[in-house]
């Protein structure tokens, strides 16, 4: 039976697994030495300031509290807590050019604790036998680049190339670099190579495809900077080196100055992520499009969670089926991977909500694999995710917005639950909330799937708006999907468009029948009374019967 997908960089998430050495983004940290790397170079953090850094990486995505560092690093000895941890912080923060007001690896809870929020990975590499006719090193980097190779999907990320030699603008590209490594790493499904191995292509003429191959990377992200007068231009490009072609290419016009670094990142890199990055993004469309043809039951786990991506692409029981079955199959033969639990409580909870395929208490299985994923991966945003999703349809309102808090706040570049759980913060009464959510998906993406505009079209309905609301639901292009034909039918209905509202109605009754006979039921799934009625009425006007 095969075991838990191999990965040169395993996720830290559980106590019992300890990594001498553990990496996040450009970062790598060896626990047993005491040492701190960027990119290959040793940065300068020892004592107090280190100890505190290892306590926290060995608690990823967990609060640790000041008397908790406390019992581990001054328990038998008088000294002033407070000040000597907000030293110790402060220095972390300076060494990863981190930040309070805007973190990227320490938080700050007030009067709570600390917590590591980046995503972090195991750097340890299997023993190996060095090779007889050449150095440890390089044979090390062949047998992983082999073994990668061998597993399928890995993701480079290689330097931006300069047009200049200017120092300000060589800073900016690496740390555009850095920033999308750790923004893609944020993706557990991800197996993102790390800086430390495609450092060595820095300021050199490099054919994509070979590099790959060298890295065992099926897929490569290279891209330049380019600088005139006050503004810059950043051009990305994604690329399969198996076929060669050209999955996606980007460019983005920005000024820019060295004091205003960071804001050109945290600009620009949540935007190629996402698009990227995120279950509508071009790496899970291309890899599940890939394994789409294959028999689930061939399917290792791994290739499961990438397959069960398809559905939600298309959103049809046809595309559900082979979903659960490969996701069921996953975690039998992996029972402590998170990622195939977090899934496949995604694609439960489908059964309830468009009654893909429905089994029984589809909800009770969705919320059990959902505590799996969690049990195994705290700080895993997709498991979160599901917990949420699960808790607003069983009407557990405040868990659910606990949950997405946390989901949200562990990968704001993943736009698929910006805006997933943004319409259901909406629908569940927040409109606000859900609305600064979705705008906030669609503008991480551009090319989003239409069902983003769903919380901009009940909105506008909310409010009377039913020629606005209208005009958004056209710009949905799901005429396949129930939800679109019932904004469609409840709108034209309330502007008195008789002709269109029936076409849509009738639609929509071909697509849920169950509508017919039940529809406070069914619209209660989704939204709160006073929307269902109003949705009701508009049905009614539409020619729904009483």
């Amino acid at each position: 039976m095969p075991a838990q997908p191999r990965s040169e960089a395993r996720t830290v998430n559980d106590h019992s697994h300890a990594p001498r050495r553990v990496r996040f983004g450009a970062f790598e940290v060896d626990l047993a030495t005491g040492e701190l790397w960027k990119s290959g170079r040793k940065l300068k953090l020892t004592g107090q300031p280190f100890s505190v850094l290892a306590i926290l990486l060995e608690r990823p995505g967990e609060v640790v509290s000041r008397e908790q560092f406390q019992r581990r690093l001054w328990p038998d000895t008088f000294v002033d807590v407070d000040h000597n941890l907000n030293t110790a912080i402060n220095k972390i923060r300076e060494t990863l050019a981190d930040s309070k007001e805007r973190p990227r690896f320490v938080e700050t809870l007030p009067r709570r604790g600390y917590r590591f929020i980046a995503h972090i990975e195991s750097a340890d590499l299997p023993t190996r036998a060095p090779s007889a006719d050449a150095p440890h090193s390089a044979s090390r980097m062949e047998n992983s680049a082999r073994a990668r190779a061998e597993d399928g999907f890995w993701i480079a990320v290689l330097p931006f190339k300069l047009s200049d030699a200017d120092a300000d603008l060589a800073d900016g590209a690496m740390a555009l670099v850095e920033e999308i490594v750790t923004g893609l790493s944020r993706f557990s499904y991800l197996r993102v190579i790390s800086l430390s191995s495609t450092s060595q292509y820095a300021g050199k003429s490099v054919d994509v495809r070979a590099a790959g191959k060298e890295l065992g990377a099926r897929y490569v992200i290279e891209g330049s900077l380019r600088h005139a007068g006050l503004r810059v231009r950043v051009a990305a490009q994604l690329v399969d080196c198996n076929s060669g072609a050209h999955l996606w290419a980007e460019t983005y016009d920005r000024q820019f100055s060295p004091q205003a670094a960071f804001d050109l990142c945290d600009d620009v890199v949540p935007r190629i992520v996402s698009t990227i990055a995120d279950t509508h993004g071009v790496l899970p469309r291309s890899m599940s499009e890939v394994l789409r043809t294959r028999d689930p039951s061939s399917l290792s786990p791994y290739e499961a969670v990438l397959r069960s991506f398809a559905h939600f692409q298309r959103v049809s029981a046809d595309e559900h089926a082979p979903a659960r079955a490969a996701l069921e199959r996953a975690v039998q033969q992996a029972p402590h991977y998170p990622d195939a639990w977090a899934m496949l409580s995604l694609i439960y909870k489908e059964e309830f909500t468009h009654r893909f395929n429905l089994l029984p208490d589809p909800l009770g299985r969705a919320l059990a694999a959902a505590q799996r994923a969690l049990e195994g991966a705290p700080s895993n945003h997709l498991a979160c995710h599901a917990l949420a999703s699960v808790e607003f349809f069983r009407k557990q309102l405040d868990a659910f917005q606990i949950a997405t808090a946390r989901a949200v706040a562990l990968n704001p570049m993943d736009g698929f639950t910006l805006a997933y759980l943004g319409f259901l913060t909406a629908y569940g009464g927040d409109w606000e909330r859900g609305g600064a959510l979705s705008a906030k998906a669609r503008s991480l993406n551009p090319h989003h799937p239409g069902w983003y505009w769903f919380v901009p079209c009940f909105d506008a309905y909310r409010k009377g708006e039913y020629r606005t609301s209208l005009e958004f639901a056209h710009k949905v292009r799901m005429p396949g999907f129930w939800r679109t034909q019932l904004a469609m039918a409840a709108s034209c209905g309330q502007l008195g468009q008789q002709a269109a509202a029936n076409e849509a109605l009738q639609t929509l009754l071909m697509q849920r029948p169950e509508i017919a006979q039940l529809s406070r039921q069914e619209l209660a799934i989704w939204w709160q009374p006073d929307m269902v009625e109003h949705l009701i009425v508009g049905l009614r006007k539409a020619g729904l019967e009483e």
